[in-house]
């Protein structure tokens, strides 16, 4: 018996967010850059960014759930998206204890699991049953 693709709202919900997540997480090298080039007012920018980074982390945890169940997809989004909370906020804490050579390597770690992230929710399928037909489109029907 062939799986049905899950629901494509959830689909839709995991691909913004994990996006909008790896685009923070690019955000927070840009920032740091910053920082480390004299512009001292990056850091509490990189500080404020990192916790909205987390944040969105969460969510991305949320719609990675729910492409799950009810959206009748695959449940392998849920660790990935759990991992990048966690290291996210092994970061964070890193990051307050200026521990720089956790910090950074790990900073580096992120953005290929954002990356991962984003080429994991693109990846997945979409069940066609959720879109309305387009006018004048023909809908068949089967009994």
């Amino acid at each position: 018996m062939m799986r049905r693709p899950p629901k494509r709202w959830p689909v839709i919900l995991f691909r913004v967010a994990a996006v909008l997540q790896a685009l923070l997480v690019l955000l927070q090298a840009v920032l740091a850059g910053r920082f480390l080039s004299g512009g001292y007012g990056a850091l509490s920018m990189h500080s404020a960014n990192a916790m909205f980074t987390a944040t969105v982390g969460l969510l991305t945890i949320a719609a990675a759930v729910l492409v799950w169940r009810p959206g009748g997809g695959p449940a392998k989004l849920i660790g990935p998206s759990v991992a990048m909370v966690v290291l996210e906020t092994v970061q964070i804490t890193l990051g307050f204890g200026r521990v720089l050579a956790l910090h950074v390597p790990l900073g580096t770690a992120l953005l290929v699991g954002a990356a991962t992230l984003v080429r994991l929710g693109m990846g997945l399928p979409t069940s066609a049953e959720d879109e309305a037909p387009v006018a004048g489109e023909r809908v068949e029907e089967s009994v």
